[in-house]
């Protein structure tokens, strides 16, 4: 696997590692523990905006996600949360953001803002080419280089979706279905790295250490 591919896979592998070392600062500005910080938006039980105290970084919650931007260096990162609040599910739109704001300290991903850009530089999250990007994306997916955050799941939700006369999808889960498990059953479509993908990345990582 060449440029693009392999280079987009380590900008997933950086999206898993900026989401576990955000998580813990957005679950203490909102005083609750990291585990419970999907649950606590999705119920509504937190206020939709605001800042990590004694960083540059702002929150904003929307849908079942979370935006973390960095005032003072444009860094952005999107927390797509998965099923039972886990962090390491990922999105073709959130890597690409990412990666068209990438800077040190974290990982910076010049070549790929290069070949994605749709505007010049400065580059913000909203400066990528998306469906150029989604190109590569998919044929990463045919790979076999993405897994379901939880099939069991997204089986469920299947068997819980009825059509009704007019042509619209209902969604009816069975009397006492938790209300945690059906706001799991609506991210549990999203993807993460596969095991596949995790060994190409550490044989890279590997080679060139050696």
């Amino acid at each position: 696997m060449e440029f693009p591919e392999i280079d987009i896979l380590n900008a997933c592998h950086e999206a898993e590692l900026r989401q576990r070392e955000m998580l813990p600062l957005l679950a203490s500005a909102l005083s609750v523990p990291p585990e419970a910080v999907f649950y606590t938006w999705a119920f509504r039980r937190c206020r939709q905006r605001g800042e990590l105290p004694g960083t540059p970084w702002g929150y904003f919650f929307h849908g079942l996600e979370c935006d973390l931007k960095n005032s003072a260096d444009g860094r952005f990162l999107r927390l797509d949360f998965g099923p039972r609040g886990r962090i390491d599910t990922i999105s073709a739109w959130g890597v690409l953001q990412l990666i068209m704001t990438s800077t040190a300290p974290w990982a910076d991903f010049p070549e790929l803002k290069n070949l994605f850009a749709d505007k010049a530089p400065p580059y913000d999250q909203f400066s990528g080419n998306f469906p150029q990007f989604c190109e590569d994306w998919d044929r990463l997916e045919g790979q076999g280089c993405f897994d379901l955050a939880d099939s069991t799941l997204v089986q469920f939700l299947a068997q819980c979706t009825v059509v009704d006369p007019s042509g619209v999808q209902m969604v009816r889960f069975p009397p006492g279905t938790p209300e945690e498990t059906q706001i799991d059953c609506s991210v549990a479509h999203r993807k993460h790295l596969s095991a596949s993908a995790r060994r190409l990345l550490e044989s890279r990582r590997t080679s060139r250490c050696s």
